[in-house]
């Protein structure tokens, strides 16, 4: 981490090795939660899985956008490599004409989440300089994953008048709907059952982020991903 300032080529490689682990693991569907890591994926190769066995957080974002007719301005923020690869701005003007759309790249909001900083003393001031040219913006879609957790602080900079898309529903009811057509659900659910944390590495620091992110202490192990090629 972070995956923001990363190449296509060092994204490529991670996603290659892990999803290459997590098939030797036997796990039946990849959600790539990372909009930097996803704008890679189509052009990754040698993927042990399937495209419908991948859910990455762009696309389920973008049908949903392009299909409605109720927001026109749309503001999008994200990571440096997620706007800088054009992938939502592109695709959302192709399918939707009638869209104006305003994408900036915001990577200071990652670490001053990741630090705990959400107050709107902390964050209005840097939200004052991000989001010059998104006066006019109706809907705002946050293409990194940090971003929801400052949502409210959002629309409270916009004095409510902006609505930050609840992304992580939308790739949730995408998951649950694809392991439907799949006929992959769980059907016999154990409750005595556990999660798996693994990382390239396992540090403090990672550990204290988690624990926010994820409102719960939890364990990691640490894992050493091959390259693959």
């Amino acid at each position: 981490m972070p995956y923001g300032d990363k190449s296509e080529e060092a994204l490529q490689s991670y996603v290659r090795a892990i999803m290459h682990y997590l098939s030797k693991r036997e796990c039946k569907l990849i959600v790539v939660a990372c909009n930097s890591a996803a704008t890679v994926i189509s052009n990754t190769k040698n993927l042990p899985y399937p495209s419908d066995r991948i859910v990455e957080v762009i696309s389920p974002v973008v049908d949903l956008i392009a299909e409605q007719t109720k927001y026109t301005n749309i503001g999008i923020i994200g990571t440096r490599k997620t706007i800088g690869s054009g992938m939502f701005k592109a695709t959302l003007a192709k399918r939707n004409k009638q869209l104006t759309i305003e994408a900036r790249a915001t990577p200071l909001l990652v670490p001053l989440i990741e630090d705990g900083f959400r107050e709107e003393k902390v964050l209005f001031p840097v939200f004052e300089r991000y989001f010059k040219g998104f006066e006019d913006c109706e809907l705002l879609i946050p293409a990194c994953t940090h971003y929801p957790i400052i949502y409210q602080q959002i629309e409270a900079f916009f004095n409510n008048k902006l609505k930050v898309l609840h992304t992580p529903k939308i790739v949730a009811e995408c998951v649950e709907a694809r392991l439907s057509t799949l006929d992959l659900e769980n059907t016999e659910y154990d409750e005595h059952s556990s999660d798996e944390y693994h990382l390239s590495d396992v540090t403090r620091e990672f550990e204290r982020s988690a624990a926010f992110f994820l409102e719960k202490e939890v364990r990691f192990q640490r894992t050493l991903l091959p390259v693959v090629h």
